[in-house]
């Protein structure tokens, strides 16, 4: 079997990789439009700010480790023009290749925010549109040489950057169209204690507030925001990404958000997989399609795809898009429907926040844990955010199993949890959250 991978990021290796665990004798192609290997791109923020040591560190395997010891043709700065489904080949610009089974994994591309101006500043190196490893290191370089930036966009990534920058010692200005941050992750509420901490450490968050105009003027750009105008040593665009669907699109495979996908990681041709950012997922609170463009789904979805290709009768599930991120020392997650997307999805929607703390009051050293949880007045769990110094990670990925398990508000009250003084409370804050929400709805509904 010939089994041919266009995408050489987290999720086109992953599934190379796990092919080559169950299927030991099939030959795999991984074609690759860039230059560079498997890299972590989750962690280049962490570069740029000095808590990883190089752009080396995060790079997964060197070229010889693939073709070695995992046995896979990988072919670097090739681009696949086309896919043949009829005649199962694909055209890049090295060459024709057959096969016998294909994997898109085309990964996503920034999207643009409507600045006047932007499209012919992008020329310049002083506009950093936000992605990939060679972005990354030109940030870093830009780092050096100035003192004040401007990040556009205040989800994961543009947070991230305005952090890294910050850690660079640099005077950081972070503007975001929405009224809030995060807006994918938190409700506003919950948002506002992020956007304290980072104006505690100097980072100028401005909300709703639109970039009117943007151009380079030699070593300075100049943006028109709505204070008016401010210079800057350079600018990054961190406004989200779309799904690169083309190859997809002209094969004539189905596209709904990102490439259509079935719980097996087919596309609408059963030889045809596609996994990571270019495909769509299943929500699983509202059953509709979406976009799941996170490193752990990437990953989740090349071990199903692979089993499946060799056989096995995995499904991928719905997804609840679990995230985290870590901002200058205070960690912030979240899974499932923040309560505004709640609301903007028809559910008739409640919430409840609780604040509590990690360890019991009596044992030194406990840090204030925020939970908020959204539910429904029967009592079945939409969604919930965490926020804290610590402990935010455990909490988030029991809710996550939770909600995947069905457990209502009560249930989740009394959930068994482990208790020593020195590491937690005798009841977990999420549990006591859902005491709180249950409280809540009682008051609401009588």
């Amino acid at each position: 079997m010939q089994v041919v991978v266009i995408g050489g990021g987290a999720a086109g290796t992953s599934a190379a990789l796990e092919i080559r665990k169950r299927l030991r004798d099939a030959t795999i192609i991984v074609f690759n439009e860039g230059p560079h290997t498997e890299y972590s791109p989750c962690a280049l923020p962490f570069v740029i700010g000095g808590h990883i040591g190089s752009f080396d560190d995060i790079i997964m395997h060197s070229p010889s480790f693939y073709d070695s010891i995992a046995h896979i043709d990988l072919r670097l700065s090739t681009r696949v023009t086309s896919i043949d489904r009829d005649a199962k080949q694909v055209h890049t610009t090295h060459g024709t290749e057959s096969y016998d089974k294909l994997v898109i994994a085309t990964g996503s591309t920034p999207a643009l925010p409507p600045v006047e101006g932007l499209a012919e500043a992008c020329a310049s190196e002083r506009i950093v549109v936000f992605k990939d490893l060679d972005d990354a290191k030109a940030v870093d370089a830009l780092c050096d040489s100035s003192k004040r930036a401007l990040v556009i966009g205040a989800g994961l990534i543009g947070t991230e950057m305005a952090v890294a920058l910050n850690e660079r010692g640099l005077s950081v200005t972070m503007a975001e169209a929405l009224p809030t941050i995060l807006p994918h992750v938190l409700d506003e509420d919950m948002a506002s204690r992020v956007i304290r901490h980072l104006t505690s450490i100097g980072i100028n968050v401005r909300t709703a507030t639109c970039v009117e105009h943007i151009a380079v003027n030699g070593t300075r750009v100049s943006a028109r925001l709505a204070g008016g105008e401010e210079e800057f040593d350079f600018c990054i665009v961190a406004c989200g990404v779309c799904a690169v669907t083309g190859l997809a699109v002209e094969a004539g495979l189905d596209i709904e958000g990102g490439i259509f996908v079935s719980e097996t990681m087919q596309t609408t041709d059963p030889d045809i997989y596609a996994c990571g950012d270019c495909c769509s997922s299943v929500c699983a609170i509202t059953g509709n399609r979406t976009l799941s463009q996170l490193g752990s789904t990437a990953v989740r979805q090349s071990k199903v795809l692979a089993a499946h290709l060799a056989g096995s009768p995995v499904q991928f599930p719905p997804v609840l898009n679990t995230a985290i991120t870590r901002l200058a020392g205070l960690d912030i997650a979240s899974t499932g429907l923040t309560h505004a997307l709640a609301q903007e999805a028809g559910f008739d929607t409640l919430s409840s926040r609780y604040k509590g703390q990690t360890l019991p009051e009596y044992y030194p050293g406990g840090d204030e844990i925020t939970i908020k949880l959204v539910f429904t007045p029967t009592g079945h769990i939409l969604g919930g955010q965490v926020i804290g110094i610590s402990g935010v990670l455990t909490r988030i990925d029991a809710l996550s199993v939770a909600i995947q398990n069905g457990m209502d508000l009560g249930q989740v009250t009394i959930m068994e949890t482990a208790y020593t003084p020195p590491v937690s409370p005798t009841i977990d804050p999420l549990c006591t959250a859902a005491e709180m929400a249950l409280r809540r709805l009682k008051k609401k509904t009588g």
